[in-house]
């Protein structure tokens, strides 16, 4: 499977880093925009050509859709469900993953059997969406996953989401501006420049180049899709978790940590497995379907 570290290795062949841009601010900087411009087109172009076998538990199960985003782009969708049952959980997936991920697959199918239907889909230019990946179209590509779900009958309260990796921004973003029955977010950092950052320790570049990167100020980095987790938690008024992993070599559990701090929710609830690493795996969405359950008996 494609994943984040994947799409590091392949963004270094570039060799955007070069030596003659150590001492050159102004290079680096234009070296930071060029990386994120691939590391994100060789995300959607792995995903346009990843497809993967139906799980014999959800075939049968699945409406797969087109929705019409506010600014014109079509998005694909899964409308998972059983029949005669209105709670939902919208996954949003990290930026490697295409909906039919084996691993995320796993996931639908455990939040089925705990008895919620599933609305997953692919970001616009990734998977089957049409359109360019980009922070602000994710925010149309949730409203149009939200409209269509109200559209059916499924009240706000019986809708919650979930959002791994960078699905975590998106997740976050989404329930910043609209009350819904939980949020949970998996492996999420705290904002797209501490990830800078954090891709610049491994990513191929001269190591001048990687300590100025280091010092910046985060203002500095400049990044096209500046997710921003931290401002996003301090909105979200519904019941909040956030689980982690102490093993994470994507996304090191130290900004989950900072992340926590920033909220201003008194539900919140903070979990750090000691394995699992980066992705998603049967432990962390055992702890989002025991959080889902909570939630709900104490709505």
């Amino acid at each position: 499977m494609y994943t984040v570290d994947s799409s590091i290795k392949e963004t270094d062949k570039l060799n955007i880093f070069s030596a003659n841009n150590a001492l050159n601010l102004p290079s680096i900087l234009r070296s930071i925009k060029r990386f994120e411009q691939n590391f994100y087109e060789n995300n959607a172009n792995r995903t346009k050509r990843e497809t993967y076998p139906l799980k014999k538990e959800l075939r049968g199960k699945i409406q797969q859709k087109k929705l019409l985003t506010k600014d014109g782009v079509q998005i694909d969708i899964w409308d998972i469900n059983i029949p005669k049952n209105n709670d939902y959980v919208i996954f949003c997936q990290g930026i490697s993953s295409e909906k039919s991920n084996p691993l995320l697959q796993a996931a639908y199918v455990k939040i089925l059997c705990a008895g919620k239907n599933v609305i997953t889909f692919d970001y616009r230019g990734k998977g089957k969406s049409s359109g360019t990946f980009s922070k602000e179209g994710t925010k149309y590509d949730m409203l149009a996953v939200y409209k269509y779900l109200t559209a059916k009958g499924v009240p706000a309260s019986k809708i919650g989401v979930i959002g791994h990796s960078l699905g975590s921004a998106v997740a976050a973003a989404f329930s910043a501006d609209f009350q819904i029955s939980f949020t949970v977010l998996i492996n999420p950092f705290s904002k797209a420049s501490d990830m800078a950052k954090q891709f610049a320790k491994v990513a191929a570049m001269p190591d001048i180049v990687r300590k100025i990167i280091q010092k910046l100020p985060n203002f500095l980095i400049p990044l096209k899709n500046s997710f921003d987790n931290e401002k996003s938690i301090r909105k979200i008024k519904s019941p909040l978790c956030i689980i982690h992993t102490k093993d994470d070599n994507v996304i090191p559990v130290e900004l989950a940590q900072k992340l926590y701090l920033k909220t201003q929710n008194n539900s919140a609830k903070y979990f750090e497995l000691e394995n699992g690493e980066h992705e998603l795996n049967d432990e962390k969405i055992d702890c989002c379907i025991d959080f889902m359950r909570m939630s709900g008996k104490n709505s």
